[in-house]
């Protein structure tokens, strides 16, 4: 049965209780006195993909493809909900996980998300399918207006969804249509020009609410922090639902964005913004590109359908269907060597790109529930399969002829780079999981297994002559499983412990030209989660010891230059805190803490023993909200936020270190029930920093104090 979040009242009177429970003769009902009425109010049950009222979620399915309360899950999961992005004006994906622990990014790309998770670059995914992300630019991105939303899987998820990072994923849940009318208009406008429009509309579309519609739309237009360098989108999701019983629902989802202007690589060296520099200092709003050429071009659109059907109580299957096409026109130039021995000048590298990349994915999943005496069994069954081909005319160029005066750049002249690489990367996934999932009395299990088929061909063309340069193809396999104990105590605490693995294939090859494996990646975690039925809150503990093999390293033969072997390993340890809670009816909170011991454990080099980059040891966080309810000031709400970010090593050899910092977020609301009012204010002191560096060549500036007004009008 498909069932809604929206809260419900319900007014029942005991003698029509009595009378439902016990059919009365007209004797008997005359002789019943009439008793008083009983006022009940409460909430729909949630549902794993659905909305979820405030900041405090019950239920997910990111890690288990069923809906599970959270507290059942072995696994670190947080989620991010409606309210949350919305109180804190959200801006991109980034943005509204910037309160989840173990969570790090570079927060100022606007081309794309560039997410870690426990260390490792993390996965994106859309409503349970995969964003996959190519070798160059053509990489999904989605608003986050556009979602209900967020839910962030900690550590291995192959067993579920194939080829994965080893450190966790992100899956955001669309906005889907309501069986209530929605409609919703809103304003922007804030700092460095920023201007924005928005509207939601949802609702049934006959009486009998077997079709229900939403349609979700955008426009936005605004400078940045840093000059040259604009953010324009324009972006509308339409959904469909056709629910002719309770058993069956469809759902259609369709996207489409484009952004004439989707943000530039900026990056800048170290000395002059965490170092020294003679010549004075770069600041945030420094572009050292040729504004004249640069540009990030892209248009995306997408396409798919949810299908459940639930054929009796013991069976249910579900089938999810996406196709999604990336178009991206790409001109950069930027700052590729270290600076010249006076530390003002440096020489800049320059590429094109002109993409074209589209992707299929389709899960089919049959889901049994049954017992087995005082066992209950609910058992998933499934077979996904994924594509994805990327045609690519490139090109790129070092220009070492060409010094540019970071202090005063001068681009006049500047050479283009002409095409010169037609290539073709094709990339396939088909994988068969089962998942089961035992419950007995407090007791609950889960076990999975997967087998994975993944292949790749590249097919790199002069695009000059048209003469092959490279062609290559690989095939890999692989066996991924999971297992997690549970035990749930009345008081709403749950103890768990799980073991968990990955893979995720590589490209390039060995000296003797033998194709690369896939790295593989295995996590042990303990903790315990908290979630009372008495109150609306979420806390979890965990701590976890991670580690990822077949890391490419050099070849120690010294007769073998630039040549790699797949002998690495990384290792990462922490511990993580978080916390959600509903306090009382105006208060909410959100808290959270990570500590993350990345260390790379294996290497045929002086990396061996030091941290990865763009790493913090440890990240800190917490965001209230109070809103006052009644009297003359009912609905005025006050938001801030702190977060605190630690050292980072900018360099492999970690000589660079760049320095903690601590940002403050505030907001001020105010919701008439039809107009809702808000001001935020993202790094509100204007604190300058470098997010994080690869080497002292390129380091990336965080973003900037931003400043956001909204109105939004719902009837």
């Amino acid at each position: 049965m498909f069932v809604s979040a929206t809260p419900r009242s319900l007014r029942v009177s005991t003698l029509a209780l009595a009378m439902m429970a016990c059919p009365a003769s007209p004797t008997w009902a005359q002789e019943t006195q009439q008793l008083p009425v009983i006022s009940v109010t409460g909430e729909a049950v949630e549902t794993a993909e659905g909305p979820v009222p405030g900041y405090v979620a019950r239920r997910s399915s990111a890690g288990s493809k069923t809906d599970t309360p959270l507290v059942e899950t072995p696994q670190s999961i947080s989620v991010v909900t409606r309210q949350q992005m919305d109180d804190q004006a959200a801006q991109t994906l980034d943005q509204a996980l910037r309160y989840v622990p173990a969570v790090y990014s570079q927060d100022n790309d606007l081309r794309f998300d560039q997410l870690t998770i426990r260390g490792f670059a993390a996965d994106s995914y859309l409503d349970g399918m995969k964003l996959n992300r190519t070798t160059w630019f053509a990489n999904p991105r989605i608003d986050p207006y556009f979602l209900e939303r967020i839910d962030v899987l900690r550590g291995p998820a192959s067993v579920l969804y194939g080829q994965a990072s080893p450190g966790g994923l992100v899956d955001m849940v669309s906005k889907r249509p309501t069986a209530e009318p929605l409609h919703s208009i809103e304003m922007g406008i804030g700092n460095d020009q920023r201007y924005q429009l928005g509207f939601d509309f949802g609702g049934p579309v006959d009486q009998d609410g077997k079709w229900l519609y939403r349609v979700t739309g955008l426009g936005r237009d605004a400078n940045t922090q840093t000059r040259h360098v604009e953010e324009q989108r324009i972006g509308i999701a339409p959904a469909l639902t056709w629910q002719p019983s309770g058993d069956t629902r469809l759902t259609f989802l369709g996207g489409y964005q484009y952004d004439p202007q989707g943000g530039l690589f900026n990056p800048v060296p170290a000395y002059g913004t965490v170092r020294w520099n003679p010549n004075g200092k770069l600041r945030p709003e420094d572009y050292l590109g040729n504004p004249d050429t640069d540009r990030f071009r892209r248009t995306q659109y997408s396409a798919g359908y949810l299908l459940e059907h639930r054929f009796n109580d013991l069976l249910q299957v579900r089938q999810n269907v996406r196709y999604l096409h990336d178009d991206v026109d790409y001109y950069q130039t930027s700052l590729s060597s270290p600076l010249t021995p006076d530390r003002r000048s440096a020489y800049m590298w320059a590429n094109i790109n002109r993409e074209h990349m589209s992707q299929f994915t389709i899960d089919n999943q049959a889901q049994f529930d049954f017992s087995t005496g005082p066992l209950r069994h609910t058992v998933l069954a499934g077979v996904d399969y994924q594509y994805l081909q990327n045609d690519i005319r490139r090109g790129g160029q070092f220009f070492s002829n060409y010094p540019i005066d970071l202090f005063n750049p001068d681009y006049a002249g500047y050479p283009r780079v002409p095409v010169t690489v037609d290539e073709t990367t094709r990339l396939a996934q088909v994988g068969a999981y089962l998942q089961e999932q035992l419950r007995w009395d407090r007791w609950a299990l889960t076990l999975g297994a997967r087998k994975d088929y993944a292949s790749s061909r590249d097919v790199q063309d002069n695009a000059m002559t048209g003469a092959n340069m490279v062609s290559s193809r690989t095939g890999d396999h692989a066996f991924t499983w999971r297992g997690g104990l549970t035990y749930r105590f009345d008081n709403g605490i749950a103890p768990y412990a799980s073991y968990s693995t990955s893979f995720q294939p590589q490209s390039g090859a060995d000296w003797n030209g033998n194709p690369f494996i896939p790295t593989r990646g295995k996590q042990y975690e303990l903790g315990i989660k908290f979630q009372p039925d008495a109150m609306r809150s979420y806390a979890t503990v965990a701590v976890f010891d991670l580690r990822q093999t077949n890391v490419v390293t050099p070849d120690p033969d010294p007769s073998h230059p630039q040549a790699s072997v797949q002998s690495g390993e990384i290792r990462s340890r922490g511990l993580e805190l978080e916390a959600h809670a509903e306090l009382t009816r105006e208060l909410s909170v959100i808290a959270s803490y990570a500590y993350l011991d990345n260390v790379v454990a294996k290497a045929n080099n002086a990396t061996q023993g030091k941290h990865p980059t763009g790493i913090p040891k440890h990240m800190a966080s917490t965001w209230a909200d109070y809103t006052i309810r009644g009297g003359d000031l009912n609905g005025l709400g006050f938001g801030a936020g702190v977060r605190y970010v630690g050292q980072t090593y900018g360099s492999a050899d970690n000589d660079l270190v760049l320095p903690e910092r601590v940002l403050v977020d505030a907001a001020v609301h105010y919701d008439t029930g039809r107009w809702r009012f808000a001001l935020n204010a993202s790094n509100l002191f204007n604190k300058a920093y470098l997010a994080y560096c690869t080497n002292p060549t390129v380091c990336y500036w965080g973003a900037s104090r931003t400043v956001l007004a909204t109105a939004r009008y719902q009837w």
